[in-house]
């Protein structure tokens, strides 16, 4: 008889080391089956009970009017049409989570349980600066709710799975990973979307993203696609569950979201902006517009300042300075740290609240900065001050200050920005300028400290905004 080799016993020895180093000191039934191939598909099959289809009737669109029949009279009576999205359950007693665009313009509101129960749903409360709603139902019996997981948590590459009812044809699962985090579609000041390749179609909407676990760590909100009536193309947003479960809370409670304010207009400080104002790190968001009667005006912040901190938080965009500041009490004093004149100071700033009609230009952040290459000393930028011929010419306001731009030089690294004329210059670096004179002495200045950028604030019909341009440095 031969005797197994040591190797043999050996590899025998590891395998059954390894088995017991993943086996966990209380082993449940369900974390043992988690060990397996395909283990995990079981939770998510629990929590299939806890999503639902909502079914809805609205009027047409104007867009929607206009596609309709050419046979149509003017005498035809646009006809209600129905419309489908998903949603998911948070409480026993009758709680459902879906997108504010699901039920909004809504006539009435039906919402179908796995069983293929249907009940009649009223809008408990729907955001306006995030797209969430909450339907509330009355139940026969306790129904089953989802589990929360933590999206902060959630890394790109992290396997996720998007239930709903796509197209309105009943619960469907799709399966993806996270692509991204922190995806910006423009849709509201606050956007930092998870971006997932699982497809999501039209219905998908208000349906949860769940992870391996069967925990939300999404609600699946929008998809990219190239034409209005084209499906999954693999680019699917999913508002975070954080964000969302904070939501759901106050209009749980409220029936709106109250959202905190701090009456600036921000934007991201690129490496260029934070290379221009000897800023050490390039994050932050710099204030572009500050009100003078709101919270930050009232605690003395500046524009040019570079927000670093609020409250014990970083932020590392506009974006998240605008959540950072939704998400903190109304009427509490909060510290500010700005950099301010090559140095961090703290400011202490009461937040006011941003109220829903507001528009989003309020808090928004404003259009991305770009970095201009300018070939010194020629900017590629015409300049005059701000005369009474010039006012009438570029309709500019009476109480204008600045210096106007009357003309961009073709193919400069100026007109690459996207800088035309019309659009005034209101501060170079930090500093107002009233004449042609004070802009290139501001350019020289930078030059002559050898920094590479300078940083000027704009006016042009959208606003203003921060541009950094790449002015070089004497050599």
């Amino acid at each position: 008889m031969r005797c197994p080799s040591l190797g043999a016993v050996l590899v025998a020895a590891a395998v059954m080391v390894s088995a017991t180093t993943l086996m966990p000191a209380h082993a449940t039934a369900e974390s043992l089956r988690d060990l397996l191939p395909f283990g995990r598909t079981h939770r998510i099959a629990k929590e299939l009970q806890t999503v639902v289809n909502i079914a809805t009737h609205k009027m047409p669109t104007a867009s929607s009017t206009a596609s309709a029949s050419s046979n149509a009279t003017e005498k035809d009576e646009p006809r209600r049409i129905e419309a489908f999205g998903s949603g998911f359950i948070i409480d026993p007693k009758g709680l459902i989570l879906t997108n504010r665009h699901v039920v909004e313009g809504a006539l009435d509101v039906t919402v179908i349980l796995s069983d293929g129960t249907s009940l009649p749903a009223k809008v408990r409360g729907a955001g306006r600066t995030i797209d969430i709603a909450l339907l509330e139902v009355t139940p026969p019996k306790p129904l089953p709710t989802i589990t929360w997981g933590d999206s902060d948590k959630v890394r790109v590459g992290d396997q996720v799975l998007a239930v709903g009812n796509p197209l309105g044809i009943g619960e469907s699962v799709s399966a993806g990973i996270v692509s991204a985090k922190n995806r910006d579609t423009m849709d509201s000041p606050f956007d930092d979307y998870i971006q997932t390749d699982a497809a999501i179609n039209h219905g998908n909407s208000g349906g949860p993203l769940f992870d391996t676990r069967g925990e939300v760590i999404g609600v699946n909100t929008a998809i990219f696609t190239p034409f209005e009536q084209s499906g999954s193309i693999g680019l699917g947003f999913a508002i975070p569950g954080n964000d969302a479960r904070t939501a759901v809370e106050q209009l749980r409670r409220l029936g709106r979201l109250q959202l905190g304010w701090l009456g600036v207009r921000a934007q991201d400080v690129t490496p260029s902006i934070a290379d221009a104002i000897s800023l050490p790190v390039p994050y932050g968001a710099i204030v572009a517009e500050v009100e003078p009667d709101g919270p930050a005006g009232h605690a003395g912040l500046q524009v040019g300042d570079v927000i670093l901190k609020v409250g014990k938080q970083v932020p590392r965009d506009a974006r998240a300075l605008a959540r950072i500041v939704s998400a903190t009490a109304i009427g509490e004093a909060v510290p500010v740290v700005v950099w301010r004149d090559r140095k961090e100071q703290t400011l202490m700033a009461t937040l006011g609240e941003w109220a829903e009609e507001r528009p989003p230009s309020g808090d928004a952040a404003a259009k991305p900065a770009q970095s201009a290459h300018i070939d010194p000393p020629d900017l590629g930028l015409q300049t005059a001050a701000i005369t009474d011929d010039t006012r009438a010419k570029y309709k500019l306001g009476d109480n204008q200050k600045g210096v106007v731009i009357i003309g961009i030089t073709p193919s400069s690294s100026a007109d690459e920005t996207g800088l035309a004329a019309g659009e005034v210059i209101l501060r170079v670096q930090q500093d107002p300028v009233a004449t042609p004179a004070d802009v290139l002495a501001r350019f020289n200045e930078v030059r002559t400290a050898q920094r590479h950028h300078v940083v000027v604030l704009m006016q042009d019909h959208q606003g203003l905004h921060w541009i950094p341009l790449y002015v070089g440095a004497i050599r």
